[in-house]
């Protein structure tokens, strides 16, 4: 009877020992697995079921816009941005992290899009050079969008572009652009203006800004209403 506590001792030892050796193995398979650098143009993560949740790729093989996993604008076959999109499990795209550049523009985004939709949250930066000066605006960007899908509104679009009569062309794209469903207004920024401002704007459901709050570039501070006119109101 007194060998069996030296019996457990060791069963219990070797049963650690192989847990220890295990273990170790185990982080050197791990790091004999890694790799230390990937060059390719295009990186997709899918899940068990084959659907796509994220893509990282370069501007010439970008993934298109889906909604329930298909194209929003069935007639475009590239997407020429550079960055990182998220797919939901519905296999709509719902936003990214993109960028792009060239010698006289410049911009980058991540941004949120509503459900079924486009884009409704930024965070936003955009650059372009004028007379040898580069102009900057970056801030948070808000817009507002109907509840209708993005892709019913881009097939409409669509089929108005391919109407042959000019005239009839013309007439259909007006009211295709009048109809509140299709407008994606700006409602608010904060941030820095391209006049080198910093400060909140509000904006109405036509676009048009109503209320700001700011520092001009001397710095001097404004609160200011705008009526459906354009004309100033200063708030004391």
């Amino acid at each position: 009877m007194k060998k069996l506590p030296l019996i457990n001792f060791l069963l219990l030892l070797s049963i650690l020992v192989y847990l220890i050796v295990l273990y170790i193995r185990q982080g050197e398979n791990n790091f004999e697995n890694v790799i230390p650098e990937i060059t390719t143009e295009r990186l997709n993560i899918v899940g068990q079921d084959g659907n796509k949740y994220l893509v990282l790729s370069s501007p010439e093989r970008q993934a298109l816009a889906t909604i329930d996993g298909k194209p929003v604008d069935p007639d475009a076959t590239e997407r020429n941005i550079a960055g990182l999109l998220f797919f939901n499990e519905d296999g709509d795209e719902i936003g990214g992290l993109v960028y792009g550049i060239d010698s006289a523009n410049s911009y980058q985004l991540l941004t949120f899009d509503q459900r079924k939709n486009d884009q409704i949250m930024a965070l936003r930066k955009d650059e372009y050079l004028e007379k040898g000066e580069w102009k900057k605006q970056y801030g948070l960007l808000l817009q507002q969008r109907s509840d209708k899908q993005n892709d019913a509104i881009t097939s409409e679009l669509r089929k108005i572009e391919k109407i042959e009569d000019s005239r009839l062309r013309e007439k259909e794209l007006e009211k295709f652009y009048n109809d509140p469903d299709h407008s994606a207004p700006y409602r608010l920024f904060l941030g820095r203006t391209f006049s080198d401002e910093f400060g909140l704007y509000l904006m109405d459901e036509s676009n048009n800004t109503r209320l700001q709050i700011y520092l001009d570039k001397e710095g001097v501070p404004h609160i200011e209403s705008i009526d459906e006119n354009g004309e100033k109101k200063v708030i004391e």
